[in-house]
């Protein structure tokens, strides 16, 4: 590995975007598809969402890796939970939404506490295709099918 995670997503055979496959199915595809990345990786993160799975592996300079999906779910309560965690009461899109969510999830996987609403602002307005730095990491955001969104959060020790 070259200092940055890969990282791959699998659509689910069966299985339509939104259509909620079994946990366990969804958990177990993830996990495979982590083996078929690198299986003796020295970090690992997985993420599934309505039948879209997700692995992210990497080794030294990287010491912190997360990674989430997300189904953009149009009937979810997007103001009110902008509003509660980032206490934004602006017009937000089902994608602002999702960017930042997917955002705060991968990078709780990586740290291990929520990251500041600050820095959830700016990955729910990100539209770079490249890597962008957000605090102590960088961050890595695609729509990897229509109608899903997927952050990849990674710091190495000098960030960590």
């Amino acid at each position: 590995m070259d200092g940055r995670p890969r990282y791959a997503v699998r659509r689910l055979p069966d299985y339509e975007p939104g259509e909620r496959p079994p946990k366990a199915l969804e958990s177990a595809a993830a996990r495979a598809l982590q083996a078929q990345l690198d299986p003796a990786a020295a970090l690992f993160s997985r993420s599934h969402g309505r039948g879209l799975i997700a692995a992210a592996v990497a080794a030294p300079p990287v010491t912190r890796l997360g990674i989430d999906v997300e189904w953009i779910d149009p009937r979810r309560r997007m103001a009110e939970i902008a509003q509660h965690y980032l206490g934004a009461p602006e017009a937000i899109t089902p994608e602002q939404f999702f960017r930042g969510w997917t955002f705060g999830e991968a990078w709780f996987k990586a740290f291990g506490h929520d990251p500041d609403p600050d820095l959830i602002r700016i990955a729910g307005g990100n539209t770079s295709a490249d890597p962008i730095p957000v605090g102590a990491a960088w961050l890595l955001q695609t729509l990897p099918e229509p109608g899903f969104v997927l952050s990849l959060v990674w710091a190495d020790a000098a960030a960590a």
